[in-house]
């Protein structure tokens, strides 16, 4: 029952944005590539992490020797069970988890700014959808008043009341707003593909996309706006534990000119016991512990010159770092100044609105009258027309300017 209901409260309520958000973070790959991702570094922790547990390892030998000696045996063969335990690695095991943990850190970082990225694009194109719905409503409304009007100026031409031009004005008018809705209409595919396309499903085509609240808040001082985002941003985060994993693989290959120590125990299974006389030469099992040491007295320089190309590689990352503050930084300006702009568009397409709608009522009763031609009532249902999608489009290039500064600061 509970579930009848919440699948009828979709139907009658239809589509939402928070909806649509939720279903692009369900069904995007770029959102699934991104959880991939962390669970790639996760394993690649958990198999550095092994090094602190011991191995064992179980073998088979069998041998025949073309020329035995009195001291060989052939055929012979063994099983051998080994465990080995390192008690000490110069310190690279430690660097290395360190390492994958910066790895993991930063590719987690790097999915909470695919998933913000996301939550943008689908605002963006549910947005430009519904502009497109309401183009689609003023173009349609257009279309029904310049019929109107033609079919009423034909008559009053008939009558001999108006010229033949004005007719022919309207007529071209009413042609070019039947195009302009076919246009509107074609838009309106393309954005609702788009929406499909970033929740990355397929939208019923009696579906209903619901409006949302678009208001936005205040701005804060560009200074405080821009210290929050250098502090907030997941990719600067991001690009500081590569930093750090980088450096810590350097500090994994010093441990390289430090000695090995392992602890190995052994027991191995013989094809059967070999006497001399009372001389043991090989008995049936024997286990064996012992103590291995190694130190690496020279490789060829390889260890030096991977470290200078780990310390060349993060200063790659501080020179991205850096260009990345700065282009973050040159984002902010624009996505500032682009609010204002678009807030100052905001009120003044709304008061253009009224304006336009008042005109557009007293000159229709004016050429109701005969007070003024046809050019004239065109050209203010031209305006009004052309008010009502700007004032539709500033309504949700606000929000979106607003989400955009949002997306720039916060994540």
């Amino acid at each position: 029952m509970v579930l009848f209901l919440a699948s009828s409260c979709a139907a009658a309520f239809g589509l939402t944005l928070g909806e649509s958000i939720d279903l692009a973070i369900n069904n995007s790959p770029r959102v699934s590539i991104s959880k991939s991702n962390i669970k790639y570094n996760e394993y690649v922790k958990d198999e550095a992490a092994a090094s602190y547990h011991p191995t064992l390892e179980a073998g088979y030998s069998w041998q025949k020797l073309q020329n035995p000696t009195a001291f060989t045996f052939s055929p012979s063969y063994n099983y051998n069970l080994s465990l080995k335990y390192n008690l000490f690695n110069g310190f690279s095991d430690y660097s290395t988890i360190s390492s994958k943990e910066s790895e993991l850190a930063s590719a987690k970082l790097e999915d909470k700014a695919v998933l913000a990225d996301l939550k943008l694009a689908v605002a963006v194109v549910y947005a430009n959808y519904l502009k497109v719905k309401k183009s689609i409503d003023s173009f349609a409304r257009q279309l029904a008043s310049l019929t109107k009007q033609y079919d009423d100026t034909k008559a009053r031409y008939e009558q001999g009341v108006v010229a033949k031009n004005d007719l022919l004005l309207i007529e071209v008018e009413k042609l070019r707003a039947e195009q302009a809705l076919v246009k509107s209409k074609s838009d309106f595919v393309i954005a609702r593909s788009d929406l499909e396309n970033a929740i990355a499903t397929t939208i019923a085509q009696d579906e209903t996309i619901e409006d949302f609240d678009a208001s936005v808040g205040e701005l804060e001082e560009l200074s405080v706006l821009e210290e929050r985002m250098m502090t907030n941003r997941s990719e600067i985060k991001a690009m500081r534990f590569k930093s750090e994993s980088l450096l810590s693989q350097r500090d994994a290959l010093s441990g390289n000119y430090l000695p090995k120590v392992n602890l190995e125990a052994s027991y191995q299974v013989n094809d059967k016991e070999r006497l001399s006389g009372s001389s043991i030469f090989q008995p049936k099992d024997q286990t064996s512990y012992g103590l291995n040491a190694t130190w690496n007295l020279y490789s060829g320089f390889r260890n030096l010159a991977l470290k200078k190309a780990l310390l060349e590689k993060n200063s790659q990352q501080n020179f991205q770092l850096a260009q990345l503050r700065l282009d973050l930084k040159n984002q902010l300006v624009k996505a500032y100044e682009g609010f204002k702009v678009a807030k100052s568009a905001k009120s003044v397409a709304s008061r253009a609105k009224e304006s336009a709608t008042e005109n557009y009522r007293i000159t229709s009763d004016r050429y109701g009258y005969g007070d003024v031609d046809a050019l004239t009532v065109l050209v203010s249902q031209s305006s009004l027309t052309q008010a009502l999608n700007k004032d539709n489009d500033a309504h949700y290039d606000l929000y979106l300017a607003y989400k955009t500064l949002q997306r720039i600061v916060l994540e």
